[in-house]
């Protein structure tokens, strides 16, 4: 009877394959610090895009605002010189615009009244002038000022840019009863 050799070969020992705990810990630092630095970059950029923008906003519609006066004051051929007062309102009639109409304002809020029917033009505002500017400007005929130019500035919102414009008149206007 023969008797069979068995060899018992042992595997050689191998590395276990995955991560140890200190290569885990480094890797959630490494992670969290970009982690870190990325979020406040993102919120850094977001931030300044989110001003950016309501900076453009509230200038565009203090320009449209702007733009609507200037071209209500800039052909008006009468001003109600009982009810005009600096810096809060203006009452005047308008060659090529129908009925009474009136810019004040009042609460932060510039409004355009026409015949008792209020409009706000542009609220958030702070800082509202409203000056007339008299001068003798038909020397021959009275001897009275007339409205030379009428000046209008404010600021809006969180902006810190004044905006303002002067509009000369196409007509005589008195400025003086």
């Amino acid at each position: 009877m023969t008797r069979s050799l068995f060899i018992k070969i042992r595997p050689a020992i191998r590395p276990q394959k995955g991560f140890t705990l200190v290569e885990l810990i480094v890797t959630l630092v490494l992670v969290g610090i970009i982690g870190t630095f990325t979020t406040l970059f993102m919120y850094t950029g977001l931030n300044g895009y989110l001003r950016a923008k309501d900076t453009s906003e509230g200038a565009l519609k203090a320009q449209i605002a702007l733009d609507r006066i200037s071209l209500e004051l800039r052909d008006i051929d009468n001003i109600d010189l009982g009810t005009f007062n600096n810096d809060t309102r203006i009452d005047y009639t308008s060659v090529t615009l129908p009925g009474n109409r009136k810019i004040l304002f009042n609460g932060g809020v510039i409004s355009l009244d026409v015949n008792g029917n209020p409009n706000a033009l542009l609220d958030e505002v702070s800082d509202f002038t409203l000056r007339m500017t008299p001068q003798e400007l038909n020397y021959f005929a009275d001897n009275k000022d007339e409205v030379q130019a009428i000046d209008v500035s404010f600021k809006v919102g969180d902006i810190e840019r004044a905006f303002s414009a002067r509009i000369f008149p196409r007509n005589m206007v008195p400025a003086e009863p």
